[in-house]
C-alpha cells in the first residue's frame, strides 16, 4: 500500500525587517533570469510578490583548462529552476520562501534578518541531539569550523569559545509544535538546518503554508531566556537603527585611516567565499575612492588592503569601504575571478569596546557580545594570568627606534644565565622563517618579549609563541638549531631536553584583563589549551617600562 502524503513539504525561508512598502523591493534584478511568472498575489488573504523561473548559470571557470587538456571545445553552460514567494507576515516583517538553488540569489542581502533561521533552531531544536554546529571565530584568523554528530550530541560536546565564536548554522531534530507538520504527523520532529535561513516543512494549502509562516516568525521572535541552546546567541547582531552605530562606524573609520586606539583591524573570510578557501592566487582591489583596481598577493595583510583609505576623508570611509570590492582569482594575474566581487566591508574585522559591552564587525555586520560570555571569558583569563613567572626583567626605556626591542632583549640577556635570541630565524619544512624565542632563560624557558603599546602586538606574540612552541615538538629541525644557536652564544651550555616553560614577557603594559580586547583574551585561552596539549606550562611576566610619549603606538592591546 503507497504511504500517503504529507501535507507538508521542505522548502527554505528568509525574513526581513519590514522596511518598504513593496514587496519586489525585498528582490533584486539578477541578469541571465528568465520570469516565468511575476507580479503580486494575495494567498490565503495574504499579500505576496511571487516570482518563478530559469535562471542561466556561466560556464564554469574551470571549462577554458579542461578544454585546453583534452583539445575540445566543450559548451557547459546550463539552466536551473527557481521559484520565490514574498510574504508579508506582520506590520514589522517579511518573509520569503525559495525553491531551487537560484531563487536565494534573488533576495536583498543588505535587507535580510541574519539571525532569522539561528533564532528558530534555538528555541525548538532537541539541545540533547544537537547534530552540526557551523561556526567563524571573531578574530584575524577568522577560521571557519563546521562539527557533527551523526547521532545528535549536547552543545557541551561541541567545542565553541566563549564570546569569540559566532556561530552562524546549527542542525538538528525540531519540536514543530503549532505547525502543519506537528498536526500531521501525531508529534514527530523534524531535522531543520537553521542559519541565516530555515529550512523546515511548510503546509502544501494555502492556508496552511500562510498558518506556518506565521507561527514560525512568531516562535523566532519568543524570550530566549530559559532556552537550552541559548549560548549560540551570546553574539547577536546590532540593529542599523541603533543609537550606538554612529559611534562604531566612526571608531571604525578612525582604524582604516592607521588610528588604532580603538581596537584592532583583521581579516575576515566572507562567507559568500568560504568555499573558495585555498583556490585563491590573487585579489582583485577596487572602488576605493579614486585609486584604480589593484591586484593584490594572496598573503596580503590588512594593513596593505586599507592603506588607500588613509588618502579618503574621515567622514566618507566607511561608506567608501562599504562601496569598494575585493574579489578572490584561481589566477595570480587577477583575470580568472572565483567569485562576484565582494563588498570589502565582508573583508574586514574590527573589535571595540563602548561603555563596557564589546562589539565587533564580522561579514560586513555589527555584532555585540552578550555580557555572560564576555564575564567567563575574564573570569578565566584572570585566572590564567596568576600565573606569574619569577624571571627577573630590568627596567625598559624605550628609544622609538626599529631595534628597540632587540636591544632590549640584548639588556636582558646581559644578567647571568640569560641568552638574547631575537632576531635569529629558524627554518623548517612547515616554516620557512620563525623565531624560536626572544631570550632563553636561565633554566630553558622559552620567553617571548613585545612591547604591547600598538593594537595588534598581542595577537603577533601569541602567534610566535603558538608557531615556536609547535615547530619544537613536532620539527627535529627547530630543536636542533635552537641547540645550535644557544652553543653558539654559550659553548658551555647545553639544551638536551624540549622547554618545558613559555613565558609571555610585555612591556608597555601590564598583563590585565581590564586591558585587553575580549577577542584577545579568547586568543590568549586558546593559546594555553594549544601549548598545555604540547605539554608545555605558560607564564606571564610584566616588564617594568618608561611610557612611550603618546602618538599613534598608544592604544588598546588586540
Amino acid at each position: 500500500m503507497a504511504r500517503q502524503a504529507l501535507p507538508t513539504a521542505v522548502a527554505t525561508i528568509y525574513r526581513f525587517p519590514k522596511t518598504h512598502q513593496r514587496l519586489s523591493d525585498y528582490l533584486k534584478e539578477v541578469e541571465g533570469v528568465d520570469l516565468r511568472v511575476n507580479g503580486e498575489l494575495t494567498i490565503a488573504d495574504t499579500r505576496t510578490h511571487v516570482l518563478a523561473g530559469v535562471r542561466e548559470n556561466d560556464e564554469p571557470h574551470w571549462v577554458r583548462h579542461f578544454s585546453q587538456v583534452v583539445g575540445v571545445d566543450a559548451d557547459l553552460r546550463s539552466t536551473s529552476p527557481f521559484a520565490v514567494i514574498v510574504v508579508e507576515i506582520d506590520e514589522s516583517s517579511i518573509c520569503a520562501v525559495t525553491w531551487g538553488t537560484s531563487g536565494r540569489h534573488l533576495l536583498d542581502d543588505l535587507l535580510l534578518d541574519d539571525d532569522f533561521g539561528l533564532d528558530f533552531g534555538i528555541r525548538r531544536i532537541d539541545p540533547a541531539k544537537l547534530r552540526l554546529v557551523r561556526s567563524n571565530l571573531l578574530d584575524v584568523s577568522a577560521r571557519g569550523m563546521e562539527i557533527s554528530f551523526p547521532s545528535g550530541n549536547a552543545l557541551s560536546g561541541f567545542p565553541l569559545e566563549p564570546a569569540g565564536e559566532l556561530v552562524t548554522g546549527i542542525e538538528g531534530p525540531a519540536d514543530m509544535t503549532g505547525l502543519t507538520y506537528d498536526t500531521a504527523t501525531g508529534g514527530r520532529s523534524w531535522q531543520i538546518r537553521a542559519g541565516r535561513s530555515l529550512s523546515i516543512q511548510l503546509g502544501r494549502s494555502p492556508e496552511d503554508f500562510i498558518s506556518d509562516l506565521r507561527t514560525i516568525c512568531a516562535v523566532a521572535d519568543e524570550d530566549a531566556g530559559d532556552a537550552p541552546l541559548r549560548r549560540i546567541a551570546e553574539v547577536r547582531p546590532v540593529s542599523e537603527n541603533d543609537a550606538m552605530m554612529s559611534e562604531l562606524e566612526s571608531r571604525l573609520a578612525a582604524a582604516l585611516g592607521g588610528d588604532a586606539q580603538h581596537g584592532p583591524l583583521g581579516l575576515c573570510w566572507p562567507a559568500s567565499a568560504l568555499g573558495e578557501i585555498g583556490q585563491a592566487n590573487s585579489y582583485i582591489a577596487g572602488r576605493i575612492g579614486s585609486v584604480g583596481s589593484r591586484v593584490l598577493d594572496p598573503a596580503f595583510e590588512v594593513e596593505t588592503l586599507v592603506e588607500p583609505f588613509v588618502q579618503v576623508d574621515v567622514s566618507r570611509r566607511v561608506a567608501v569601504l562599504r562601496d569598494a570590492e575585493l574579489t578572490p582569482c584561481a589566477d595570480d594575474a587577477g583575470e580568472e575571478v572565483l567569485t562576484r566581487p565582494i563588498s570589502m566591508i565582508k573583508w574586514v574585522a574590527f573589535e571595540t569596546s563602548v561603555g563596557g559591552r564589546t562589539y565587533c564587525l564580522h561579514q560586513g555586520k555589527w555584532y555585540e557580545i552578550g555580557q555572560e560570555a564576555v564575564d567567563r571569558v575574564h573570569a578565566q583569563v584572570r585566572e590564567l594570568l596568576r600565573n606569574r613567572s619569577s624571571l627577573a626583567f630590568p627596567l625598559w626605556v624605550p628609544t622609538g627606534k626599529p631595534k628597540d626591542e632587540h636591544d632590549y632583549c640584548e639588556l636582558v640577556a646581559r644578567q647571568n644565565g640569560y641568552l638574547c635570541l631575537d632576531r635569529t630565524f629558524a627554518r623548517t619544512p612547515m616554516h620557512p622563517r620563525f623565531e624560536l624565542a626572544d631570550i632563553i632563560g636561565p633554566a630553558d624557558e622559552i620567553v617571548h618579549v613585545k612591547w604591547l603599546g600598538r593594537a595588534t602586538a598581542a595577537s603577533h606574540l601569541y602567534t610566535q609563541a603558538q608557531v615556536s612552541a609547535w615547530a619544537q615538538r613536532f620539527e627535529p629541525q627547530a630543536m636542533e638549531q635552537l641547540q645550535d644557536k644557544v652553543r653558539a652564544i654559550d659553548s658551555g651550555r647545553a639544551i638536551t631536553d624540549r622547554p618545558k616553560v613559555v613565558v609571555l614577557a610585555v612591556g608597555g603594559r601590564e598583563w590585565d584583563v581590564d586591558q585587553l580586547f575580549t577577542l584577545s583574551q579568547v586568543s590568549l585561552l586558546r593559546l594555553s589549551q594549544e601549548l598545555r596539549n604540547l605539554g608545555l606550562e605558560l607564564q606571564f611576566a610584566d616588564i617594568p617600562f618608561i611610557a612611550k610619549r603618546k602618538g599613534k603606538s598608544a592604544g588598546t592591546a588586540a
